[in-house]
């Protein structure tokens, strides 16, 4: 028929299925969070939790971190030039448990500077930076098992 390829057949079925799973593990390669986005993400996170120490006019800060996190997640989806699914839950979770520890860690900035110790805000931008870092490589490990085994 016109509508069944030439290969048709046993033969030809596991010939298509090394393909499709060629064609997954090249998507699941594309996928993949760069370096640089990740270094710049957790960048942003460190200075959001040093905001403290600019003192009460935050609102630069709060725009020009907000402008450059688009334009890193504008970049990225240029570059990865895939969409993957949808995150699950465990994602959401992931996320969630981020965004908790970043306030958490900003309230340490708020502690220190209003304590007199404002160059001890260094410790939790820095291991906001670490966990930031360290979340989105879960997230983004969990994102190319997720392409790596669609069916």
């Amino acid at each position: 028929m016109e509508n069944e390829p030439a290969s048709s057949g046993p033969r030809g079925a596991n010939e298509m299925l090394a393909d499709l799973e060629a064609d997954r593990a090249a998507l699941a390669t594309q996928v993949r969070t760069p370096a640089w986005y990740l270094a710049g993400v957790s960048a942003l996170a460190a200075a959001f939790t040093a905001g403290p120490l600019l003192g009460d006019d935050r609102t630069n800060l709060l725009a020009t971190l907000g402008g450059a996190l688009l334009v890193l997640a504008a970049l990225l989806q240029q570059r990865r030039r895939v969409r993957p699914a949808k995150p699950g839950g465990v994602a959401w979770g992931w996320t969630l448990l981020l965004v908790v520890t970043l306030l958490l860690l900003l309230s340490v900035s708020f502690g220190l500077v209003a304590g007199g110790l404002a160059g001890w805000v260094a410790l939790p931008a820095l291991a906001a930076a670490v966990v930031t870092y360290g979340v989105l490589r879960r997230l983004d490990a969990q994102v190319r098992r997720q392409v790596a085994r669609v069916r």
